[in-house]
């Protein structure tokens, strides 16, 4: 049975396509390559490899580094990083502590200052001076503090009235603007007082320092109460102005408290000489050998006993001070004008007895 048409042309189409074509041959032989054949063209040979240099000797391992065993201890745990014992506390706290500590400073100075002050116009004031009496620290900060009490009253009721004066400041704006521009040149009136000084120092030694403190205070809180319209720069100046004014006034307060030292000085000078034969204790002193105590209400006579201890007794004197094994004695009638302090230290050859008579007549001692 012949085949189908269809199928004898493609058996033709496929023996041509085996067949080589002639500008294939031309084109394979100009460019040196095999020609072309019925079949698939065979690769090309491989080229012969270069021989493998040979392997470098084996160098020798360095020794391994002895292992150390593992610790079980806390040691081998890395070590926690220390932390700081201010870090528990916020940064408010340590302003607070900060601000308390300078002031518990100021005060301690203040009342060393006031103490030795009002003991140096005291003792001028009797005739004497302050280091005669050999006062240490403590004795200084003790006699200032009966005094100050009033002072300290008023100074926390000033520091209460400034904290309502601001609050009720703030509530309005109009009155802000009227403090600015009434204390403003707050700082004035109280330079005006100066001139006065010289010549009432009694009545205006111990005002003009508080009146020029205040001056001043209330002259920078008018120039820094903020508004609202406040820059950060305004604040920087008002820090600056702060701290300046803060350190006149500490200087202020210092002159304040020589003034106000001076007249407590004083009255305790007074009252010492009018009160020196009846509030002071009366004193005994034994004695081996005669001590020449003489004069100012005072008396002695001898003791004749075989068996005492002492040869001369000595009566109406007055107790003025005591520092550590040293007596300060004055007569019944001493008077700073014309009065004589004397000075005994206690050792093995002298005897003091000390007596009250406090709300009674005192006996006879001499």
């Amino acid at each position: 049975m012949p085949a189908p048409r269809g199928t004898a042309r493609l058996r033709a189409v496929a023996s041509r396509a085996r067949r080589p074509r002639p500008d294939d041959a031309g084109r394979r032989a100009r460019s040196g390559g095999p020609p072309a054949g019925p079949g698939p063209t065979p690769d090309p040979p491989a080229p012969p490899s270069a021989p493998a240099p040979p392997n470098p000797p084996p160098h020798p391992l360095p020794d391994p580094a002895p292992t150390r065993p593992a610790d079980t201890d806390s040691d081998s745990a890395p070590s926690p990083e220390p932390q700081d014992e201010n870090a528990a506390l916020p940064p408010g706290w340590l302003e607070l502590l900060g601000a308390v500590g300078s002031l518990l400073s100021l005060l301690t100075a203040v009342l060393f200052y006031f103490g030795w002050s009002s003991t140096d116009a005291e003792t001028r004031a009797l005739g004497l001076r302050d280091t005669v009496l050999r006062l240490s620290t403590i004795d200084y900060l003790l006699r200032s503090v009966d005094a100050l009490f009033l002072p300290a009253w008023l100074v926390a009721a000033a520091a209460l009235a400034g904290t309502g004066l601001h609050h009720w400041v703030k509530q309005s704006p109009g009155r802000a603007e009227t403090v600015t521009r009434v204390f403003r040149h707050a700082w004035l009136p109280p330079l005006a007082l100066l001139a006065l000084l010289p010549g009432y120092p009694a009545a205006f030694e111990l005002i003009v320092p508080l009146a020029m403190i205040l001056g001043f205070l209330l002259t920078t809180y008018s120039r820094t109460l903020p508004g609202p319209g406040t820059l950060p720069t305004d604040r920087r100046r008002a820090l600056r102005l702060w701290g300046l004014t803060v350190l006149i006034s500490v200087l202020l307060l210092f002159w304040a408290t020589s003034a106000y030292a001076g007249i407590v000085g004083r009255s305790r000078a007074a009252e010492a000489a009018r009160t020196v034969n009846t509030a002071f204790p009366a004193v005994v002193v034994f004695s081996e050998k005669d001590l020449l105590i003489r004069g100012n209400g005072t008396c002695y006579n001898r003791i004749t006993d075989k068996d005492s201890a002492y040869g001369f007794r000595y009566a109406g004197l007055r107790l003025f001070h005591v520092s550590g094994d040293r007596v300060f004695l004055v007569g019944s009638d001493w008077t700073p004008g014309s009065g004589t302090l004397w000075v005994i230290e206690k050792d093995d050859t002298t005897r003091v007895e000390f007596s009250n008579a406090l709300g009674r007549p005192r006996p006879q001692e001499c």
